[in-house]
């Protein structure tokens, strides 16, 4: 096990990739990689993947798949660093990916954002297991595709809220004892000001690591994708938009987290697994509607040879 860095440096090349930090430097070309004294052949090598933080020792580590067993490459404290540098890696050698997120990239996939690898690799991608029975409502507005994920918050993430929401409430009491004068309107506003402060703090969160959203609504033209979470599912908060071109990836991990990558941002949307395959299903069905892809075509072609 190597020193856990900080942070990555990583330089993407026309004809070489670099990741490095520290002493430890990773160099990949198109016919093979480097790193340390090592230098493994592409032909050798199976993919890439990490692990989950502190599954195999401090933050995150990379590792390299070949025959003779797994080998690790770096490692780092920053999950974004490393797989950034992971799919910078994968994609100049041309192998496979597969994040602890449960994302993974075939080496044939590498640069294709949902509607291309549904448009080049239908056959990849699951069918709806029964079309009689609809697990999410699409809602067709001119050209916008409406409809909402029908994920939820874990457990232990709801039971943290709740508890701290009591917290707050229970605070209340002996800070609105200092109320100032006798308003029934001040007492009020001052016994509710911790559990205000403590929702503005989940607020915020929840605007940078999405830890208590759920009820995701989606909005799908053929331009863009817009996704609007909701605040323990039940308040809206402010819309986020990407261009069609940076949905980059669609995946179900195991635990049922279905996760949308939209440019360098993960969408994650908790579920049951069998619900997380089907909801995702039938997001590629309506995206075939689009036009992007023909599933038709593809078994047409099979049967043919």
């Amino acid at each position: 096990m190597g020193t856990t860095h900080a942070v990555l440096r990583i330089n993407d090349e026309a004809k070489k990739s670099t990741v490095s930090a520290g002493s430890d430097s990773i160099v990949a070309t198109a016919k093979h990689l480097e790193h340390g004294s090592s230098k493994t052949k592409v032909k050798e090598i199976q993919g890439l993947h990490t692990d989950a933080k502190s599954a195999s020792g401090q933050g995150y580590g990379m590792f390299l798949e070949t025959e003779g067993g797994d080998s690790e490459l770096i490692r780092c404290s920053s999950e974004s660093d490393i797989l950034k540098a992971m799919e910078v890696l994968a994609a100049m050698l041309q192998v496979r990916l597969e994040e602890h997120t449960g994302r993974s990239v075939e080496s044939d996939e590498h640069g294709m954002n949902v509607v291309d690898q549904i448009c080049n690799f239908p056959e990849r991608w699951p069918a709806v297991p029964n079309m009689d029975l609809q697990m999410v409502k699409f809602v067709t507005i001119g050209s916008i595709v409406c409809f909402t994920i029908p994920s939820r918050i874990r457990d232990g993430t709801k039971w943290t809220f709740w508890s701290v929401s009591v917290l707050g409430l229970l605070l209340g009491i002996p800070v609105s004892a200092e109320a100032p004068g006798t308003s029934q309107v001040v007492w009020w506003l001052v016994f509710l000001l911790p559990l205000l402060a403590v929702l503005g703090i989940c607020i915020i969160i929840t605007m940078k690591n999405g830890m208590f959203e759920s009820q995701h609504d989606v909005r799908l033209t053929k331009e863009k994708i817009h996704v609007i979470p909701k605040f323990m599912g039940m308040v809206s908060m402010p819309s986020r938009s990407w261009p069609m071109a940076d949905f980059r990836d669609l995946d179900v991990a195991k635990g049922g987290r279905l996760t949308l990558l939209m440019g360098d941002e993960r969408l994650y949307c908790d579920m049951d697994q069998l619900e997380a395959e089907w909801v995702m299903a039938e997001i590629v069905e309506r995206l075939e509607r689009f036009g992007l892809a023909s599933r038709a075509e593809v078994v047409s072609a099979t049967e043919e040879e």
